[in-house]
C-alpha cells in the first residue's frame, strides 16, 4: 500500500476501494448489492491491521457522501476510528501521525453528521485515460492551496509520457481494464514556463517515499477518474522528444490519479531535497545518501 500524505485519499487502498464502490453504484446496482459486491473484492483487506481500517474509512465516508450509509459500515468505521486504524503507517513520523489523527477526527466527525439525501448516481461517461503521445513533454503549473505549504506554488515541473499499459485495477477483471499512460517527473521546478530544451540532462524525480535498500519509484500510470479532474489549463505542451536515457525501474503499481497528483508530486519534491540516489543496476534506483 502505498502512502503519499495523511488525507483520507492520499493512499492506494482508500482511493481504490472509493472508486470501485462508486463503479459498481454507476453499473446501476442496489447500495446493497454494491456493497457485497465491494466488500468481495476486497475481502483480503479484512484482518491486515494496515488495509482494513483503510477500506472501512473509505467505504464509509463515500456512503455517506452518495446518501447511502448503511448501519453497519457505519459502526464498523468508527470502532476502527476509536482503535486509531491507520496510525500504525505513522508511527515512525510524528508529523505524519498527527496528521492522519487529524484526518480520523475529521472523518468521524463527518460519519456522525445528520446524513445527506442519496444522492442520484448515472452511468459514467467513458473517458480517455491515454491522452498524449509517447514522447510527449508538458510543463505542470502548481496551483492548488495544498502547493502553498510545499512552497512550489505557481512553479513549473517537467513531465513525459514514456509508455501506455493496459491496467486492471486490483481484485477486477478486465472488463474494468483500460488503457492508461505511464509518465515520468524531471528533479527541477522552474519559475516560468520551461522550453523542449530544458528537459536535456535533467534527471529523474523518485516518486514519494524512500528508505536505504528499496528500489525507488521512478514513473507513474495515471488515471482520470472525472473528466474534471484533467488540468488542462494548468498543462502547458512544450513538444515531442526522444525518451530520457535514464533507465527506468517500471513495476506493476497503483495509478496516480490527476486529482491526487499535485500533492503526491509536490511532497516527493519536498522529500527529495538534498537527498541523492543512483542506478545501482540496469532499471533499479536506490536512496543512497541524506542531507
Amino acid at each position: 500500500m502505498g502512502a503519499w500524505g495523511t488525507g483520507l485519499y492520499d493512499n492506494d487502498t482508500t482511493c481504490d476501494v472509493r472508486n470501485t464502490y462508486m463503479d459498481f453504484l454507476q453499473e446501476q446496482f442496489s447500495n446493497q448489492e454494491v456493497y457485497e459486491k465491494t466488500f468481495e473484492m476486497y475481502k483480503d483487506c479484512i484482518g491486515d491491521i494496515d488495509d482494513e481500517p483503510l477500506f472501512w474509512f473509505a467505504l464509509a465516508e463515500t456512503q455517506w457522501k452518495v446518501g447511502r450509509l448503511m448501519p453497519e459500515v457505519k459502526a464498523t468505521a468508527l470502532e476502527w476510528i476509536e482503535k486509531e486504524g491507520g496510525v500504525l503507517l505513522w508511527e515512525d513520523s510524528p508529523v505524519g501521525n498527527s496528521g492522519w489523527k487529524k484526518t480520523l477526527e475529521k472523518l468521524k466527525t463527518t460519519l456522525e453528521a445528520e446524513q445527506r439525501k442519496e444522492k442520484k448516481i448515472r452511468k459514467p461517461q467513458v473517458i480517455n485515460h491515454n491522452l498524449w503521445n509517447i514522447g510527449d513533454v508538458y510543463a505542470y503549473q502548481f496551483h492548488k492551496e495544498q502547493s502553498d505549504k510545499y512552497g512550489v506554488h505557481g512553479e513549473y515541473v517537467l513531465m513525459q509520457k514514456i509508455g501506455e499499459e493496459f491496467h486492471i485495477p486490483m481484485y477486477c477483471d478486465e472488463s474494468y481494464g483500460s488503457e492508461k499512460m505511464r509518465v515520468h517527473v524531471f528533479n527541477k521546478l522552474f519559475d516560468h514556463v520551461p522550453t523542449l530544451e530544458d528537459v536535456k540532462g535533467l534527471p529523474l524525480l523518485p516518486i514519494g517515499w524512500y528508505a536505504a535498500q528499496c528500489d525507488l519509484r521512478m514513473n507513474m500510470l495515471m488515471e482520470l477518474y472525472k473528466k474534471k479532474d484533467y488540468p488542462k489549463k494548468h498543462l502547458a505542451f512544450l513538444g515531442n522528444t526522444q525518451i530520457s536515457a535514464n533507465k527506468l525501474f517500471i513495476k506493476k503499481d497503483s495509478p496516480c490519479f490527476w486529482s491526487n497528483f499535485e500533492g503526491l508530486c509536490a511532497n516527493s519534491f519536498l522529500l527529495w531535497q538534498g537527498k541523492k540516489y543512483e542506478e545501482i543496476e540496469e532499471g533499479v534506483f536506490r536512496y543512497t545518501q541524506g542531507e
